[in-house]
């Protein structure tokens, strides 16, 4: 086995693998493009920089694993693609880690890695080195088909302008997989959206979404202020992304991810029609600190 920095000349081979490896359950891992267009572009970004922000495995000219770095520098906070390996044990896992985790140590206060439950060997890999499970979601979708659109406008509903991002930080959660200052910066792309519901000059509640591929978008975050819970924007914010996603993406299929413990959510969601698919464990290691010290979010 040879462990060797990402090279520019194997990034179509990496992009193919990693988009097998990830389409399957016992390999997946959050915050990796789901379009082998998109990886490509994802890992390139990862070869640009002076440090190096990516590992492959080889054994016989065959991949055999890889792991990414995906940084944040002014958070200093990075996310893991992977580790990721095809054989058995954790050989090829702690060889990759080895590598990626100087850089880590070195440019980062944190890190975190997600992945579905069925990933046996990177939820170990969590687990070995003392990551801190601090959250749990489960992924329900929409199809198209069973959506049944409102007539109702909402005129509060808007996209949020750079004079709200105070007030858009106080609704966004701490424990978030993305920052507020991260959903800003991703909100950029044109084709994610970051929609605020204003009534009487306040932001009384907002939503991210993002498109992952032509097929399908995904609702990020709804959150309403705790003073108007419950009087309807949360729905009327995930209506408008929806016919957002179905009639002007076109998409497929919707997703929306909720918290394990937040049955009021999960039960909107479910009332819409949203139906389960799968749960992330999203992991998070502090550097330099014991396990059981407060996290960094």
């Amino acid at each position: 086995m040879q462990i060797q920095e990402l090279e520019v000349r194997h990034l179509h081979t990496v992009a193919e693998w990693l988009h097998g490896m990830n389409e399957q359950d016992k390999h997946y891992v959050a915050w990796l493009a789901s379009d082998p267009n998109e990886i490509f572009e994802q890992i390139w970004t990862l070869t640009q920089f002076h440090e190096p922000l990516a590992y492959v495995a080889w054994e016989n000219e065959k991949i055999i694993g890889f792991i990414g770095i995906l940084p944040f520098f002014e958070q200093k906070l990075c996310r893991l693609l992977g580790p990721f390996s095809t054989k058995k044990g954790t050989d090829v896992i702690e060889a990759l880690w080895d590598k990626a985790s100087l850089t880590v140590q070195l440019h980062f206060d944190a890190v975190k890695v997600a992945c579905f439950k069925a990933n046996h060997d990177l939820v170990a890999f969590a687990e070995r080195h003392n990551f801190n499970l601090y959250n749990k979601e489960k992924t329900l979708a929409l199809h198209h088909s069973r959506f049944s659109p409102s007539s109702k406008k909402e005129e509060q509903i808007e996209e949020i302008q750079e004079h709200e991002y105070n007030e858009l930080r106080e609704l966004h959660p701490s424990g978030a997989y993305y920052t507020t200052n991260e959903m800003i910066e991703l909100a950029d792309n044109d084709v994610n959206k970051l929609w605020g519901y204003k009534m009487g000059g306040r932001l009384e509640g907002y939503l991210y979404f993002e498109l992952i591929t032509p097929d399908e978008g995904e609702i990020c975050f709804v959150n309403v202020h705790p003073s108007a819970q419950g009087s309807g924007i949360g729905s009327a914010l995930i209506e408008h992304a929806l016919q957002y996603a179905f009639y002007v993406y076109d998409v497929e299929i919707v997703t929306i991810s909720v918290r394990t413990n937040n049955e009021p959510a999960e039960q909107l969601y479910e009332n819409i029609g949203f139906v389960e698919i799968h749960t992330i464990y999203a992991y998070e290691k502090v550097i330099g600190l014991e396990s059981n010290d407060t996290l960094l979010h």
